[in-house]
């Protein structure tokens, strides 16, 4: 009953948005949308101030048997970044689609408003879930949501293309989740990500593991699984793209946390996988964006960057095990850090679109100089990635490194010094 009591909330929500005028749709798409975020988010303040939230919903049979969500702190930290990014996205598209509504039909205008609802509760879905179909269910609904996102041009060749490879990449991870859970669910009886564990302990990690870091790493942007994410957010609309870099990566990133942080907190192996990938990940974003001309692909390449800081950090928390306190905090932070400053860049690269209809640097150079605003939110935005003191990149990027530092101090300690020349290597990299 999950699943049809889901089905008739989406069907409700599309039918709201195609039966309001066309000039009141956002409205009723930012109702939607403001409605759950203030649900969600009053629970999710509560939670990470210390109270119990108790299960989200809790089905005893569906289909595939018992599913049920709940809200931890990590889940009440994705809720509010989803909130606030889905917001902000809604309100902005009111004067980046006004151009639009001449052009495209009620219809097109509509099916957008719908995707930009049902992926806000989609990615919600996918935070709160505590796993198994669900997760699943969510998790393809927040796939086929961007996917109707990034296809708003679809009279553009390449927009469709773009679309095209996002869909492709995006279901062949789905489709290595959905074995994941089936493995899980057939060793365990359970598909839930509490069952971990118990799988763990009496089965082989390997299998496992690799196909749910392919399955969320499609999603993150993780290279070589990185192939969609230059293509798809240069094309699709400003406030798409704003949540697709982010908000819908951390989806991703939040698989692997998941994960890292209640199976293999201590896992040698893990925590090394996970830092040579991100490592590449960080260092092949960089200098894709380096060599890019085109604003919001730039935008891109440098999220792809990002991305793989976030996974350094994760990796020296696994590392550290119980002492990644450092570690830890500093992923979650340029985590949240990330979310809000692409949310405003890729704003500020939609506001130049909207009148230029140019994203070539070449082209729009000095399109801001007699723009005070847009020129101080870019730049905040700027500096914040890069990591300048006094701005709560650096924090995040202060603490990530100091993991690493730890982590090569931790070795050399022990003996290991050749090994902690190695971890000296990746700072240099990191830094």
């Amino acid at each position: 009953m999950l699943f049809l009591y889901l089905l008739i909330a989406l069907t409700a929500v599309a039918a709201a948005i195609f039966a309001t005028p066309l000039r009141r749709k956002v409205w009723t798409a930012l109702a939607l949308t403001a409605a759950g975020a203030l649900w969600c988010s009053a629970r999710a303040v509560g939670v990470l101030a210390g109270a119990d939230s108790g299960p989200v919903w809790s089905v005893p049979g569906t289909l595939f048997g018992g599913d049920t969500g709940s809200m931890d702190g990590l889940s009440a930290l994705f809720v509010v970044i989803i909130s606030v990014g889905a917001v902000a996205a809604v309100l902005y598209s009111r004067g980046y689609l006004a151009h639009c509504l001449a052009e495209k039909s009620p219809a097109h205008i509509s099916l957008h408003y719908t995707a930009l609802v049902v992926l806000f509760y989609a990615m919600l879905g996918v935070v709160l879930s505590d796993g198994g179909y669900s997760f699943l269910f969510f998790w393809e609904l927040m796939t086929v949501a961007s996917f109707l996102l990034i296809l708003f041009d679809a009279e553009r060749r390449e927009v469709r293309r773009a679309a095209l490879s996002y869909l492709i990449m995006m279901h062949i991870g789905f489709v290595l989740l959905v074995v994941g859970f089936v493995r899980l669910e057939a060793f365990t009886g359970s598909a839930a990500f509490g069952a971990l564990a118990e799988y763990f302990r009496t089965q082989p990690a390997l299998p496992l593991f690799a196909v749910f870091l392919a399955g969320f790493g499609m999603k993150a942007g993780l290279f070589p699984m990185h192939v969609w994410l230059p293509k798809a957010h240069p094309v699709a609309p400003a406030p798409a793209s704003a949540l697709l870099s982010g908000i819908l990566t951390k989806s991703g990133i939040f698989g692997v946390i998941v994960v890292s942080a209640n199976i293999f907190r201590a896992s040698t192996a893990w925590g090394n996988l996970i830092l040579v990938l991100g490592l590449i990940t960080m260092l092949g974003g960089a200098v894709l964006a380096v060599f890019s001309v085109n604003l919001k692909r730039t935008l891109a390449c440098s999220s792809m960057s990002q991305i793989g800081f976030i996974l350094t950090g994760i990796a020296m928390g696994c590392l550290l095990g119980e002492e990644n306190a450092l570690a830890a905090r500093g992923a979650l932070l340029y985590m949240v850090n990330h979310s809000l400053f692409k949310l405003i860049l890729f704003m500020a690269a939609g506001v130049v679109y909207m009148n230029l209809h140019k994203l070539n640097l070449n082209d729009v150079r000095g399109f801001g100089r007699k723009k005070p605003i847009l020129h101080f939110a870019f730049l905040m935005g700027a500096v914040g990635l890069m990591g300048v003191p006094g701005f709560s990149g650096y924090v995040s990027k202060t603490l990530i490194h100091e993991g690493i530092v730890e982590y090569a101090e931790l070795l050399a300690e022990e003996g290991m010094g050749a090994l902690a020349l190695l971890y000296r290597g990746a700072e240099w990299i990191y830094l």
